[in-house]
């Protein structure tokens, strides 16, 4: 994903967890440009914490795109969200590869904002659902 993207690791997990995390899955640092933890969210009255772009500074935002599995996690930046399913031990679960075909996709168009949008319909899910 480094041939097409700037990656970074962002979780509300603790920032020794992710360096944790981060060092396992990139020993070397050669894929991962950064982490943003907890400290890096917003928490609210209910525990939740909420991810928010505009902590990564000098960032092109219309470039960048969250992976989550907690949809409340990109509340703030919605266009911006790609929901994964939580991975269970399952050896036949493909949901890593079919983000990866997503994230090939997506970081060739224009515009990646305007992609995730129209293939996610996030936005419209939220309207349709405050509508009812």
């Amino acid at each position: 994903m480094s041939n097409f993207w700037d990656i970074y690791a962002y979780t509300a997990s603790t920032p020794a967890y992710a360096d944790l995390v981060v060092k396992f899955i990139d020993p070397e640092g050669q894929y991962i440009l950064g982490i943003l933890h907890r400290n890096n969210c917003m928490e609210t009255r209910n525990g939740f914490f909420i991810k928010d772009l505009r902590v990564a500074k000098n960032r092109d935002w219309k470039k960048s795109l969250i992976v989550d599995n907690l949809s409340h996690s990109f509340a703030f930046h919605i266009s911006h969200g790609v929901p994964i399913l939580e991975w269970h031990n399952d050896r036949n679960d493909c949901e890593l590869r079919y983000l990866m075909d997503y994230l090939v996709e997506a970081a060739q168009s224009d515009d990646v904002v305007k992609f995730n949008e129209n293939r996610m319909k996030l936005r419209q899910f939220v309207n349709n659902y405050n509508e009812n």
